[in-house]
């Protein structure tokens, strides 16, 4: 009684047990029932419950009220296979189970060991040769690869759930038929009939191709070929199944007289090529005379001539990476794996027979090329077109795929690629399925860009070095930008690699970067400083306070240096005729409670570890409570060369000091250009010129300095003039000194011998003042003369007498009769006051010099106040 007629039974005998609505069955549905029951069994039962014995020869799960086979089973997609020696089988199939389980392993097996089966990936043989797949939630499948005729067996799924009990195999399996062809040969009336054969029926109605010596022949694609029995139809015939056509039978010969014509090498490509890095299979098929015996077989690179060529295994570089595989008895393969460049050459297959003349090398060989990826860049509209290239055409039609920042890009599936112009900062590379770990050098923008000064250390004024500049860039960089930094922009200075500055200066110190370009982008470089050292320079000495100093204040002398390295100290020093004084030393030297006697000329040294620069002379002018204080004189101009620049050098008498200012003229129009005592101009520079001086008693314009680009070949006539000049001055000098020796006497006799230095004469002065006025308006004590006074008079000079003896000279074109005059008057007032002069130094008077502009000629009103 089968299990259906049992079930049957039950619903005809109106019984309902609880127990009748489990459902018990095995995973391999090995079900045994009691075939026979007694009757009295049954009678007894019916009291009671129907009691149904099973007896499972594996671990069973029941499921409450429904039918086993309905939730658990495994469909094989076909229960048979046969499949050809060497190739390749994928075997599937379906399978179910109840809801609310999951699936948590399953394999394929074809032995069963103990109590549960072992994946048949963990047999021997199968290591690298099987690969799970699964298509969906259900189905399962198994690829077996380089079959062997070992390899037939049963093969059956099977699948684990998270319920302990819950695992599944069905049967009956995929009985797989591994099978090789052969070709028989039966006589006919002057043919001979081939048959190509196999051990088992070929899956999928396959369809067959024929060689002879290796070679196809033509428009016969059926298992059977009728040769006749001619010279032209002799040779070694094979068979093979087309999509395999590697996979040949054993060749025979068909030959009427001679075996000649069954000797043969062939190859399945006569050119390959392949990746860098991947493996490939070469395959070689070769007949002989069906009374001969292969002895041995290789494949080689190498043949001197006169000698035996060498097995590729042999050759230095080959060893462990070559592999020989004979399916059949007139094939052999070589896989040649981890490819490099120096494994392009022409690989050819040679074999050897009992006969020791039966020995055949095939030509012309497979010639085969190794290659890697390469990916080059072209623009684009806003796009980066990107090519994967290789320097051969890669075999099998690839499909090419494409990396961004090593993971794969699901839009690229081509050849070529493109890419937005704004995501260049990104690596790509560019690969072929299938070989996945071999990809090309990935292509970038300038990355890691960085400037260098060479050479290192120290760099002084004068010498040369060179900025170059490196980048890390594929495709290579195309080109190099130099700048260096300034406030305004930065400034483009040259391109190329490297950038060289010879007779570096200080004008050359600063901050400098390149920039590097290739087909997708550019980089700037940080910054590189090029510090050009030099000893100081443009050393300068300050007076502060500026302005008017009277006698006990206090000054700063400030001094200030253009140097590289820092100055390391500044030393000061004071004008004198015999020998310039040091004061001291610092960047700053003040003098407290200043007197006449500090008044000078001042100026620092600046010291680095390169040299040392003097300042100007600054002057230190102090006034006393004795001072005369006047307009400034109209100022004179002078110039001094150096090189292609002209210094302009204004000076005026003035007391206190002026303020200069440099004008140019321009048609009817004045620009003022510059303030200070000079102004440096370039030798090309077009005037006139002149400068303005002025304090607060007056002001004054120097004459027109007529300044032109052809002033520069004048300036050593000018210089010439100036020199002729001075010794005509230093002779008038001496001629008014010798004049002045004479009358001497004379003035100390009108003067009624009352000779006083000026410092002792302003103190009488002060109490004869002070007996005339005891309460004066006017607190300043000094000397003061109009500037309407001055502008009467064409030369004013400054005469000294002996010691401390100043007087305002009036010397008009060497005229002294004014200066004469004044000292008489001079010298009169005071007699008529000498009675009220009294010693008190400690109280100078105030005597104002002013001029009455009714009369015709200067004179000077002597009056205290």
């Amino acid at each position: 009684m089968h299990i259906l007629e049992r079930h049957t039974l039950y619903q005809e005998s109106s019984f309902s047990p609880v127990d009748s609505q489990r459902t018990c069955y095995t995973h391999e549905k090995s079900l045994l029932f009691l075939h026979q029951l007694d009757t009295n069994f049954f009678q007894s039962c019916f009291n009671v419950a129907i009691v149904i014995v099973i007896l499972c020869l594996t671990e069973t799960v029941c499921v409450p009220g429904v039918l086993g086979e309905d939730m658990w089973s495994v469909t094989y997609t076909h229960e048979r296979v046969c499949v050809l020696k060497g190739s390749s089988v994928q075997l599937s199939c379906s399978y179910k189970y109840p809801a609310g389980l999951t699936v948590t392993k399953s394999f394929w097996f074809i032995n069963w060991s103990g109590t549960e089966p072992v994946d048949v990936r963990q047999e021997e043989g199968y290591y690298g040769r099987v690969q799970y797949g699964q298509n969906s939630q259900n189905t399962c499948s198994m690829t077996l690869t380089h079959l062997r005729e070992s390899d037939a067996h049963t093969y059956k799924f099977r699948f684990y759930t998270d319920n302990s009990t819950g695992k599944y195999t069905d049967e009956p399996g995929v009985t797989l038929s591994v099978t090789g062809l052969t070709v028989t040969v039966s006589d006919g009336r002057g043919v001979k009939n081939l048959m190509c054969s196999s051990t088992c029926d070929l899956s999928n109605n396959p369809t067959y191709v024929w060689f002879r010596n290796g070679r196809p022949v033509s428009n016969h694609n059926t298992p059977d070929l009728r040769v006749y029995d001619s010279s032209d139809g002799a040779g070694s015939y094979s068979c093979a199944v087309i999509g395999h056509e590697e996979l040949r039978s054993p060749a025979v010969c068909v030959s009427k007289d001679s075996d000649q014509n069954c000797w043969s090498v062939t190859y399945s490509v006569s050119t390959i090529c392949a990746l860098i890095g991947s493996s490939l299979d070469l395959h070689s098929y070769f007949t002989f005379p069906n009374n001969k015996k292969v002895t041995k077989s290789f494949w080689h690179i190498n043949w001197s001539p006169g000698s035996e060529p060498v097995d590729v295994r042999q050759e230095e570089g080959y060893y462990g990476r070559v592999q020989y595989r004979q399916n059949s008895q007139n094939t052999c393969s070589m896989t040649l794996t981890h490819l490099s460049k120096s494994d392009a050459h022409t690989y050819k297959f040679r074999f050897y027979t009992d006969d020791p003349t039966g020995k055949l090398t095939g030509e012309p060989g497979v010639i085969l090329s190794v290659t890697g990826l390469t990916v080059t860049v072209s623009d684009g509209r806003g796009v980066k077109n990107l090519m994967c290239s290789s320097t051969c055409p890669l075999s099998n039609n690839p499909t090419y795929i494409w990396f961004r920042n090593g993971q794969r890009m699901s839009n690229c599936t081509s050849v070529s690629c493109s890419v937005p112009a704004d995501r260049c900062a990104d690596r790509y590379s560019c690969g072929v399925e299938g070989h996945e770990n071999i990809t090309s050098p990935a292509v970038y923008s300038p990355r890691n860009t960085s400037a260098v000064v060479v050479p290192s250390g120290e760099r002084v004024e004068g010498g040369s070095v060179t900025l170059t500049c490196s980048s890390d860039a594929n495709p290579p960089v195309l080109n190099y930008s130099w700048f260096k930094q300034r406030a305004a922009a930065d400034t483009l200075l040259g391109t190329g690699q490297n950038y060289s500055i010879t007779n570096i200066s200080s004008q050359h110190s600063g901050l400098y970067y390149c920039t590097a370009h290739n087909q997708l982008g550019q980089h700037n470089s940080t910054a590189a400083l090029l510090d050009v050292l030099y000893s100081p320079r443009n050393t300068s000495a300050v007076v502060v306070p500026s302005g008017e100093r009277m006698e006990g204040g206090s000054v700063t002398l400030t001094c200030s240096s253009d140097a590289n390295p820092p100055v390391l100290n500044y030393s000061w020093f004071k004008q004198r005729a015999a020998a310039d004084t040091l004061l001291g030393t610092g960047q700053n030297y003040s003098i407290t409670k200043i007197s006449s006697q500090h008044s000078g000329l001042y100026y620092c040294t600046a010291h680095n570890q390169l040299g040392q620069h003097n300042s100007i002379a600054a002057l230190l002018d102090v006034l006393c409570r004795c001072s005369l204080l006047y307009p400034p004189r109209v100022p004179s101009v002078t110039d001094r060369v150096s090189g292609d620049l002209i210094t302009l050098l204004c000076y005026s008498d003035s007391n206190p000091n002026s303020t200069y200012t440099w004008y140019r003229k321009t048609g009817s129009d004045v620009i003022p250009i510059g303030n200070g005592t000079s102004l440096t101009l370039n030798a090309s520079t077009v005037g006139p010129f002149y400068c303005g001086v002025k304090n607060r008693f007056g002001s004054s314009n120097s004459t027109e300095w007529p300044f032109t680009s052809d002033n520069t070949a004048m300036m050593y006539t000018a210089a010439g003039v100036t020199v002729g000049l001075f010794l005509v001055l230093v002779a008038a000098l001496l001629w008014m000194r010798s004049r002045a020796a004479a009358p001497r006497s004379r003035r100390e006799e009108n003067s009624v011998n009352v000779s006083f230095s000026l410092k002792e004469l302003m103190t009488r002065l002060r109490s004869t003042a002070r007996s005339i006025n005891p309460n004066p308006t006017h607190k300043c004590n000094t000397l003061t003369v109009s500037s309407e006074f001055w502008g009467l008079i064409d030369s004013v000079k400054l005469v000294k007498f002996a010691d401390d003896t100043t007087l305002i000279g009036l010397v008009s074109n060497n005229n002294e009769s004014m200066f004469r005059e004044e000292v008489s008057r001079l010298v009169s007032w005071i007699k008529k006051r000498a009675g009220k002069i009294m010693a008190d130094p400690s109280h100078p008077s105030h005597l104002l010099f002013q001029r009455f502009p009714s009369l015709r000629r200067p004179k000077v009103q002597y009056q205290t106040s």
